[in-house]
């Protein structure tokens, strides 16, 4: 009787301090997002978008980078380990993967609005319809390599072309993993809005899509651990 009562307790405990740390995490991603927060508000009344609110918004985002690749750090810690410093964990890793995570998210960011005002020329122009297909490919692959880059960057301290080279070489080896990911998020997203639980999606959804990602990158970087066994490469 007494074990089960004790195996009762360390259930909610482990179910208590998980969302704690989803709670605090997300908590933290936003807070340090605060402007791109106003500027979408702002933008949602604005009406339909032009390349001036593309570039805005797109500009303003520019500090999720390295509070992506924090949270990113803290739930890959969460799932070897199962247990996190939260405040010290992830403001470590944001201290640490600042420039190199303010580097790849403004690259992306570049691509990405370049692709999207593209995009709504060629919807414009109906002529060219066919054409408008090359710059969705573009936001695609930019994207698919993000869920490749960040989370490599928040495991090991390497050089930003062997994140590259290795975000590269993994997305054409795992490209499912890529495709299950963003299948997630979406499946999450839906959840959540068909469950009128919309109040729950700024208070636990980046913090829990960025666990699921992590999870399913996990073999990827075991691999790449792995193969830098030998080297001189830290992990955080």
């Amino acid at each position: 009787m007494n074990e089960k009562k004790e195996f009762s307790q360390g259930v909610m405990f482990t179910i208590f301090n998980y969302v704690w740390w989803f709670l605090v995490g997300n908590f933290y991603f936003w807070i340090l997002n605060i402007p791109f927060i106003f500027v979408a508000l702002g933008l949602k009344n604005y009406g339909t978008a032009n390349v001036y609110t593309i570039i805005i918004l797109m500009l303003s985002s520019i500090p999720i980078g390295p509070a992506l690749t924090a949270l990113l750090s803290l739930m890959g810690k969460l799932t070897r380990e199962g247990d996190i410093d939260i405040t010290k964990d992830f403001f470590k890793a944001y201290k640490v993967n600042f420039l190199d995570s303010v580097f790849f998210w403004t690259v992306g960011i570049i691509i990405l609005t370049l692709a999207w005002i593209d995009v709504l020329y060629f919807n414009i122009n109906s002529s060219l319809t066919l054409v408008g297909i090359i710059p969705r490919i573009i936001i695609f692959i930019c994207i698919a390599l993000g869920f490749n880059i960040f989370p490599i960057m928040s495991r090991f301290y390497l050089k930003k072309k062997e994140i590259l080279a290795l975000s590269s070489m993994y997305l054409i080896k795992k490209i499912y993993v890529c495709i299950i990911s963003i299948v997630a998020a979406y499946i999450l997203w839906v959840i959540i809005i068909k469950i009128k639980l919309i109040v729950i999606l700024p208070l636990f959804f980046v913090s829990i899509i960025c666990y699921l990602i992590m999870l399913m990158e996990k073999s990827m970087l075991l691999d790449i651990e792995e193969k830098y066994n030998n080297k001189d490469v830290e992990v955080q």
